[in-house]
């Protein structure tokens, strides 16, 4: 009875183990690209309000990386979804979109950030902008320096 007991407990221990495991290495990018940010020497962060959150930008110039995190997001209509985009000097360079989910949201920008970047976010088509630039005013807009 004692060897049964115990290997079930081993059995147990191993499949809680390999789901432990398998839900670490299925992590969002963006989860892991804001892991790697923190855990960067010159991780840094700034804060907006946002409806009736907050967003978040943070980023690492060593890395060149940078992650949104917001809460409080209104929801959008369902031709609409919202873009990201870094801003330099009058420049605005698409970083990606992004829906988030009852409001919150965790999102990876695509493209290197540079020091002195702004992270903007607008409301644009469904799909993002079909001119490659803004077609709203930002909704916030989040200085990196």
């Amino acid at each position: 009875m004692f060897a049964l007991a115990a290997g079930i407990a081993l059995v147990a221990g191993i499949g809680f183990g390999s789901m432990a495991l398998n839900d670490y290495l299925a992590r969002p990018a963006s989860v892991v690209a804001l892991d790697e940010i923190e855990a960067a020497a010159d991780a840094a962060q700034a804060s907006a309000p946002v409806g009736d959150g907050t967003a978040t930008v943070h980023w690492s110039a060593e890395l060149g990386e940078a992650v949104l995190v917001a809460d409080g997001l209104e929801p959008l209509e369902s031709d609409r979804t919202y873009q990201l985009w870094f801003v330099r000097g009058e420049t605005a360079l698409p970083a990606g979109i992004f829906e988030p989910e009852s409001g919150d949201a965790v999102a990876r920008l695509d493209g290197e950030m540079l020091p002195g970047d702004v992270v903007a976010v607008t409301v644009e088509p469904e799909g993002g902008s079909p001119t490659g630039l803004p077609t709203s005013e930002p909704i916030f807009a989040i200085p990196t320096a």
